[in-house]
């Protein structure tokens, strides 16, 4: 074991957190990382102990900032769960790696190994009921490629199952909050349209009116389905 994870687990178990505060300030962001994920994994073992472990995370966070390195690694509903605290300090939603990417970038892209869909709905649910400018904002930032988080998930998100009801809603309402925010840059629509036509081959999958991901495509560009579905054929 590390000796930097031995000396967080030794302060935890003495519940010396001021200590404990001190020593993850001093440690590096390769280090931070790993007290991190530690604390994360801890979280998910039980409910009972998840309370205690975010809210170590989220003094550690709130204490030296949200390390880039984390940025990429919250990418699934557990990890969004665990560091939505943390994420809601000082504007953290909407800090940016190399790649110009947040974390909401990272979320509604997926990962290939895991069929998750991403969280719509609790996303929305915070925007509804909390006070998230800086998730509003990180909703219309577009990464060095000049995508949002949503067209990132159009683009890459290899999950092309259809959304329950309650998820598409949701999403659909953040569309709709990112489109108050900004214009939408159609220049990006044919670069999401070859993306999802190589899914499709990829996956056999059949481009019809069954295929949600064309609606989903047709109300962020505000084009037809069948305009969508059209140019996806051809």
């Amino acid at each position: 074991m590390k000796p930097h994870i031995q000396t967080l687990i030794s302060l935890l178990t003495k519940k010396d957190f001021k200590t404990l505060l001190a020593f993850y300030q001093q440690s590096n962001e390769i280090e931070n990382i790993d007290q991190l994920a530690f604390v994360y994994q801890q979280g998910q073992k039980s409910l009972s102990v998840f309370e205690f472990y975010q809210q170590i995370a989220t003094k550690f966070i709130e204490s030296k900032g949200l390390p880039e390195s984390l940025i990429n690694q919250i990418n699934n509903s557990d990890s969004l769960s665990f560091f939505t605290p943390g994420l809601q300090q000082n504007e953290n939603f909407s800090k940016v790696n190399q790649q110009q990417r947040n974390t909401l970038h990272f979320l509604l892209a997926g990962t290939a190994q895991s069929s998750e869909l991403p969280p719509f709905n609790y996303l929305r649910s915070m925007m509804l009921f909390e006070s998230n400018e800086s998730l509003s904002a990180a909703l219309k930032q577009r990464d060095c490629k000049n995508l949002t988080p949503i067209e990132v998930y159009m683009l890459v998100n290899s999950n092309l199952k259809t959304l329950p009801n309650h998820e598409l809603t949701a999403l659909l309402a953040l569309i709709e909050i990112e489109t108050k925010q900004h214009s939408i840059n159609l220049k990006n629509y044919k670069n999401i349209i070859l993306a999802v036509r190589q899914l499709c081959k990829k996956q056999n999958t059949i481009v019809d009116e069954e295929l949600q991901r064309t609606l989903i495509i047709a109300t962020y560009y505000e084009k037809s389905t069948n305009q969508v579905i059209n140019d996806l054929i051809n």
